[in-house]
């Protein structure tokens, strides 16, 4: 499974690629901006260094990285924000969470690697927020974010990225879902990200752009995507979406049902 980490902005904060392993890092790919790759091939020397072929959103940029990927015949890949650390259940009695970085990741990547797959086409980590109203090992389904595994045979077939500017992970989501595609989300091991910290989406992401992306993505998806605001001690109200991941997965099971011979 090939780790991609998409990166802006970010040449000298690269928190997640600081968490992994050697044995990580020699099937990790940074992809960004032309002006930012001379200075990252100085910085990480045992890095594979890939530009984008033009200033990309991140929407753009994730269909540009499965299209590649998969021309490159990679079945599996996983797609990390730049700037994530990682944390695990303290135990199977607890949903206490530990901070793990280094060879700790490894056996946690080869969890997911193993899951993606024919069966579950998108794997991913699961959030640190919230992690301690989920029970087991995996959630099915669920929400993907920051680290979403893809099986390239389906995924670069049947998904677009291209939907919308912003959350495009959401809207790959929905559309494997409603093709009958379940996902899975590795709850004992999580990823936290710093929201909104220069470089990334920051660079071109504003409050009207997001609200009017959260209307658009509800518009595409009626039957599972509701519009709700959201007020913050930090930041001014935006607007947020509640996605009806369960109901998705079950009518695209059913239709795909009613499609067989």
């Amino acid at each position: 499974m090939r780790i991609i980490i998409p990166t802006r902005g970010r040449t000298n904060q690269q928190l997640t690629l600081q968490s992994l392993p050697v044995e990580l890092r020699k099937r990790t790919t940074l992809v960004c901006p032309k002006r930012e790759a001379s200075t990252l091939c100085s910085l990480h020397k045992d890095i594979e260094i890939v530009v984008e072929p033009y200033p990309m959103t991140i929407a753009q940029k994730r269909g540009w990285i499965v299209q590649e990927w998969w021309k490159c015949r990679f079945d599996k890949m996983i797609m990390l924000d730049d700037d994530l650390s990682f944390a695990k259940r303290i135990s199977a009695d607890d949903t206490g969470l530990r901070k793990i970085c280094g060879k700790e990741l490894i056996p946690e990547f080869e969890r997911v690697a193993e899951k993606l797959g024919p069966e579950y086409p998108h794997v991913g980590f699961g959030s640190r927020y919230n992690n301690n109203h989920d029970s087991g090992s995996w959630k099915i389904p669920g929400k993907m974010g920051c680290a979403l595994g893809y099986h390239l045979p389906i995924v670069a077939k049947e998904v677009s990225f291209n939907l919308v500017e912003l959350r495009e992970d959401i809207c790959a989501t929905l559309q494997l879902l409603l093709m009958g595609h379940p996902n899975a989300i590795l709850t004992e091991t999580v990823v936290d990200q710093r929201y909104n910290t220069p470089g990334g989406c920051s660079t071109y992401r504003t409050t009207e752009m997001s609200d009017a992306e959260a209307e658009k993505l509800a518009a595409l998806f009626p039957k599972y995507v509701d519009v709700v605001w959201r007020y913050y001690k930090a930041s001014a109200p935006r607007k947020e979406v509640i996605v009806q991941w369960a109901k998705a997965l079950n009518d695209g099971r059913r239709n795909a049902r009613s499609l067989l011979p």
